[in-house]
């Protein structure tokens, strides 16, 4: 009798962790069912003529919002490739355990200090890392932070519109001479070297790029995430021309990648790119 009970007992738990299983299961559905409605979204990805894909994506919906995340590695051998899935994979589990609607900024800096520091355990200081671009969408409100050259758009009524700034000598070296803390000669050969001064995987990390309000969104706008081998390989007007078009966001996705891969010659690093469509009202 006493075997009988334990059975019945083990039966019973065992069909309550399937229920719970199955529970879990159509409550991340419903989440991410209801954030569609708000957002169509698209991603690609290419290699170009390197060896080993550094680029690392994701997206992840929770009841607190849809997280797009973009990371670009650098360094030598697998040392990008590392860096730039440890950043996103980090930032992406801290945003389904602690993210929240409000107090967006202290997790954008709470989840780039842990991926900076998980980085550091498997890459020497300075020896690789990774930019990172990533964007919080809650309800019609877009928000940001960055560290690297990965680059944040928008478009909206038929213009791409660059909304952060990077971390690229170049842009920095801009904002010292308006401020009147380089000389213009300074600035000018500046403008001719694009080195990466800021990126996951260095100690201490500085300088964060963070929204300073959240950007509203209208109907249509499309939020566009993508690395350097994105925009510095396709001109502008190609890109607005693609993203305007009236193909769904997962075939503009694709298209850009496809128009990058018919230039062998200066499809030389890897691209990635993500679209976030607002359909909402």
């Amino acid at each position: 009798m006493m075997a009988i009970h334990i059975c019945e007992t083990y039966k019973c738990i065992s069909i309550l962790i399937v229920l719970l299983i199955i529970l879990i299961i159509v409550r991340m559905y419903l989440i991410k069912k209801a954030n569609k409605r708000d957002l169509e979204i698209g991603v690609c990805s290419t290699i170009g003529n390197e060896e080993i894909q550094e680029n690392h994506l994701g997206v992840a919906y929770a009841p607190h919002g849809v997280l797009g995340i973009l990371a670009d590695g650098l360094g030598k051998n697998q040392s990008g490739k590392i860096s730039s899935i440890v950043a996103v994979e980090t930032i992406k589990k801290l945003f389904l355990k602690e993210g929240s609607k409000e107090k967006i900024n202290y997790f954008f800096k709470k989840s780039f200090n842990t991926a900076n520091r998980e980085i550091l355990k498997r890459i020497d200081n300075d020896n690789g890392g990774t930019s990172v671009i990533s964007t919080i969408v809650v309800e019609d409100l877009l928000h940001y932070a960055l560290v690297g050259d990965t680059m944040l758009a928008v478009f909206r009524d038929k213009e791409l519109i660059r909304i952060s700034d990077g971390h690229t000598l170049d842009v920095l070296a801009q904002k010292e001479f308006y401020k009147g803390k380089i000389l213009k000669e300074q600035a000018i050969n500046a403008l001719h070297n694009k080195k990466l001064l800021y990126y996951l995987g260095q100690e201490p990390l500085n300088n964060i790029e963070i929204f300073e309000k959240p950007i509203k969104l209208n109907k249509g706008d499309i939020v566009t995430l993508m690395s350097r081998g994105i925009y510095d390989v396709l001109a502008w007007t190609t890109l607005e021309n693609i993203i305007g078009s009236n193909q769904r966001v997962e075939e503009k996705a694709k298209e850009i990648i496809r128009q990058i891969n018919l230039n062998k010659r200066t499809n030389k690093n890897n691209g990635s790119i993500i679209l976030m469509k607002y359909v909402g009202n």
